[in-house]
């Protein structure tokens, strides 16, 4: 009955507020759109969130639009970070996923990804997003990826100014921040502050009380000047370790803390051709870990710290020769990572780490040719090296994409098949306890397909594709990491369509299906969500209704999501807004062992939990 209820509101919503259609939107916003201008087709199967879609449903964090994108959703791993591809809950898996500030990838050299610590990042400094599915284009990155997700901040020729925000949420949550920008004939910059505490609901467990509070402080800004721009990015995170890292016992109490600094430099040459990109990022962090009773009879008390080191630089070239556009690019990579500072009961382990340093040498070559004017061509070829120290082995790998895409005023097919492979990250290889110094890299190869048709105010989609994977990796009985001598193998499919009506407003549907067959699992897993969504403005109100449903995931519960907010503009510079999350309190949930081997004891919770939230923000 409250499915009911909740789709009727959302109908009513729209005959509301669609009484007296206005000009047709333009599917793709106004030219004046940041999101215009960055989008790549050729990319990959694309997923954008514009400036004025963040804006109207009050998004936060990047929780709040991962949780409903096609084929995947915004997991948390057992210690309650951001794990896009969790299947298993014990393994990190999201490794692949790879997500860009601008053109800088935020990227931690222990597990491949920096998505486990930017993947709900907040988001209030951010212009738009762009997700990249279907083993994204090799221009994107000096390592091959699944999913790219790609976040633009706001820059000085829109948001010039200042604006202060201040949100007020349930368990006592908030955030505070400000951003601050401005330009001259030759200088532009942009900064910005946040101060945010997540605080979530409290568990007992085996008679310990766990918790997800979190705590981030994060600053971001740039200097641009002509072709030449300077970022700084810094981020720290202080966290419960809510069921600890080890699934043998439930602790009695866990402390995370994460430190990141990104520095960036960034410069084009010969009229934007030629472009030099160098990033530097320092990463730290310290985990501990108390037991009421000691684990595996032996410690009580776990402590452990990393730090690490990581060095990108990337020149590339576009070259524009008759219908050939070629993008070359040579990429080194330099990682530094140290974790095997590793106490137990406050007796430092004599366990160490396999390997502490590599070197990765990347060069591909890209040709986009233009068939003819409704045809695209995309040819790309990608040659890495991997070079490490101590008894590792070197590593090379060669990846491969193709693409076809046609277009007319109102279809679109876009074709993919990439082959890909991907070696195993440190805390997989390095790690002293369950790492594997000999794992081979996985092999993916994958076959997509999408057709879009636009007719007047209404978008149809529909993505179908097949992937498989051989040496994907799995935990053995004893914790160990291997590959598996199974393919993991996936059939997906999705139907999505859009209608837009009035001048700004649109009804977003959406149903997506996974079908995986995955090594060790005892069950063929089919994954079904679903996604309904209404975005409105009626005079000075913003109006945002969502429902999100998901079922037949494993180790998760079928569970739909309704979120809802409108926003107040009371004068142009000051807004209020209300917003609520997982209104009914029904949505996915996530179960995670604690009891292994002993038992297949496990607890469950929301990943999305409910959640009530006031804002203000004014700009001056």
């Amino acid at each position: 009955m409250s499915r009911i209820v909740v789709i009727l509101m959302m109908i009513s919503s729209v005959i509301l507020f669609a009484d007296d259609l206005d000009v047709l939107l333009d599917k793709y916003q106004s030219e004046s759109e940041l999101s215009k201008k960055t989008k790549d087709e050729n990319g990959g199967h694309l997923i954008i969130f514009t400036r004025d879609d963040l804006e109207r449903m009050q998004v936060e964090t990047l929780k709040d639009v991962l949780k409903s994108i096609r084929f995947f959703r915004y997991l948390e791993n057992r210690i309650g970070e951001p794990d896009l591809l969790n299947i298993d809950p014990v393994l990190y898996s999201s490794k692949s996923v790879r997500v860009y500030l601008n053109d800088n990838e935020l990227v931690l050299p222990i597990t491949g990804s920096g998505f486990l610590m930017f993947g709900n990042i907040d988001m209030d400094f951010i212009d738009h997003v762009e997700v990249y599915e279907g083993f994204p284009s090799f221009d994107f990155g000096i390592e091959p990826a699944t999913i790219v997700v790609r976040l633009y901040s706001k820059v000085a020729s829109r948001d010039s100014g200042t604006r202060i925000k201040f949100l007020g949420a349930s368990h006592t949550s908030n955030k505070e921040n400000i951003y601050t920008a401005g330009q001259s004939d030759e200088l532009s910059f942009f900064a910005y502050a946040n101060h945010s505490q997540n605080k979530q609901e409290k568990y007992s467990v085996e008679g310990n009380t766990i918790a997800r509070d979190i705590t981030m402080k994060h600053f971001y800004g740039s200097l641009s000047k002509a072709n030449y721009k300077i970022e700084l990015n810094a981020l720290r995170m202080e966290h419960d370790g809510f069921l600890g890292l080890l699934p043998v016992e439930v602790p009695k109490s866990t402390n995370m803390q994460r430190d990141f600094v990104n520095a960036s430099f960034a410069s084009k040459f010969q009229d934007e051709s030629l472009t030099l990109n160098i990033s530097y990022i320092y990463a730290d962090g310290e985990y501990e870990a108390n037991y009421s009773t000691p684990v595996y009879g032996l410690f009580s008390t776990m402590q452990q710290e990393y730090d690490s080191d990581i060095l990108t630089a990337i020149l590339q070239k576009k070259i524009k020769l008759d219908v050939h556009t070629l993008s070359i690019g040579l990429q080194y990579r330099y990682k530094l990572f140290k974790f095997d500072e590793v106490k137990y009961d406050g007796v430092p382990s004599t366990q160490q780490q396999k390997y502490d340093h590599e070197n990765i040498y990347s060069l591909f070559v890209e040709d986009s040719i233009l068939l003819n004017t409704n045809s695209l061509l995309g040819i790309s070829l990608m040659q890495q090296y991997y070079e490490r120290n101590k008894a590792m082995k070197n590593e090379s790998v060669t990846q491969w994409r193709l693409s076809y895409i046609y277009s007319t005023k109102s279809f679109v097919s876009k074709t993919f098949v990439a082959r890909q492979e991907f070696i195993p990250e440190p805390f997989m290889t390095a790690e002293a306890h369950f790492g594997n110094p000999e794992l081979n890299s996985e092999k993916y190869l994958a076959i997509t397909q999408e057709f879009s048709y636009s007719k007047e105010n209404t978008l149809s989609k529909f993505i179908f594709g097949y992937s498989k994977t051989k040496g994907f990796l799995v935990s053995d009985s004893s914790g160990v990491v291997q590959n598996s001598s199974k393919d993991l193998k996936a059939h997906y499919a999705a139907v999505g369509f859009s209608y837009f009506f009035r001048k700004k407003d649109k009804l977003e549907l959406q149903v997506d299906y996974t079908h995986l067959d995955v090594p060790g699992s005892r069950d063929i897993l089919n994954h079904y969500n679903y996604l309904a969504r209404v975005i409105n403005t009626y005079g000075k109100f913003d109006i945002f209704n969502e429902i999100i449903i998901n079922s037949g995931f494993e180790n998760l519960d079928t569970g739909y999501d309704y979120s809802a907010g409108v926003k107040y503009r009371a004068t142009p510079d000051l807004h209020f807004g209300l917003k609520g999350e997982n209104i009914f309190n029904q949505g996915l949930s996530r179960k995670y062992y604690y009891d292994l081997p002993t038992s297949n004891a496990q607890f469950e919770v929301p990943v999305v939990e409910q959640k009530f939230m006031i804002s203000m923000e004014y700009l001056f």
